[in-house]
């Protein structure tokens, strides 16, 4: 994949497993993982055991006290970027038991992945050298509960026009949803996928690097009851050629394997 080259509109993950997706665009060999990727699996295995401790109410206090404070004054160095739904009772920092400079975040409603979201992720990606993204949603989502009661409007109305943009964003995932169970989770897991596909899709220079096993992606499903996080499997990336619609060719597609 070039820099610069996007995927076309309407290219997604499709659920096979709910947290068993995989993105086809290229890349590096499971028997031989390059250091990025090594990095993103030890920062995972971090985010599990302080969602654990969370989980547990054991906390770090000295996390966020002075001498951390006074530590970072010089510069940040954040182990995982998380993109999550700006609702209140989702703080990544506090579900994660992290502190201060551990975690660059990233937070909109729905998660979704529009343009300043994207520079913000691939600023530490690029920039910071962080070698995880975790694009969480969330049990009881109110962004996705309202895609789903609201249809898009006959008529743009300029005072609705922001919050349709997040809407827009998350409703071609609603059909993707599982048809049984619980229909509001269902649909919260649709769209992290979507989020993901809207991720790589949208941003070549994240897709590139994922590529190249310098980032790795993951899902992540965070229940306001119990307070666990659900971790998809990391996103793999391997290249593919193949004929999409609309007069395009070799361009990255995206499937989720059973």
């Amino acid at each position: 994949m070039r820099r610069g080259e996007v995927l076309p509109e309407g290219t997604h993950l499709r659920i096979g497993s709910i947290w068993l997706w995989c993105v086809c665009f290229g890349v590096a060999s499971a028997a031989d993982p390059p250091a990025g990727a090594q990095s993103a699996r030890e920062a995972l295995e971090r985010l599990r055991l302080g969602n654990q401790a969370y989980v547990a109410a054991q906390f770090d206090p000295a996390r966020n006290g002075a001498a951390r404070r006074a530590e970072l004054a010089g510069g940040q160095h954040p182990f995982a970027t998380v993109l999550s739904c700006a609702d209140s009772r989702v703080p990544p920092e506090t579900i994660f038991n992290q502190g201060l400079g551990d975690l660059f975040v990233v937070r909109v409603a729905g998660a979704v992945a529009g343009q300043t979201v994207l520079g913000s992720i691939e600023y530490a990606a690029e920039h910071l050298h962080v070698p995880l993204v975790v694009v969480m949603g969330h049990s009881s989502c109110g962004a996705v509960k309202a895609a789903m009661e609201t249809p898009p409007p006959a008529k743009p109305d300029p005072a609705g026009v922001n919050l349709e943009r997040i809407l827009s964003a998350i409703r071609p995932s609603l059909p993707r949803a599982l048809s049984y169970g619980d229909q509001w989770a269902n649909a919260v897991y649709a769209s992290v996928e979507q989020n993901i596909g809207d991720v790589i899709r949208l941003s070549p220079v994240l897709a590139e690097m994922g590529e190249a096993g310098k980032v790795i992606l993951v899902g992540a499903f965070y229940d306001l009851n119990s307070g666990k996080v659900h971790f998809s499997e990391p996103v793999v990336f391997r290249r593919r050629s193949e004929q999409v619609s609309g007069g395009r060719s070799s361009a990255p597609v995206s499937e989720a394997h059973r």
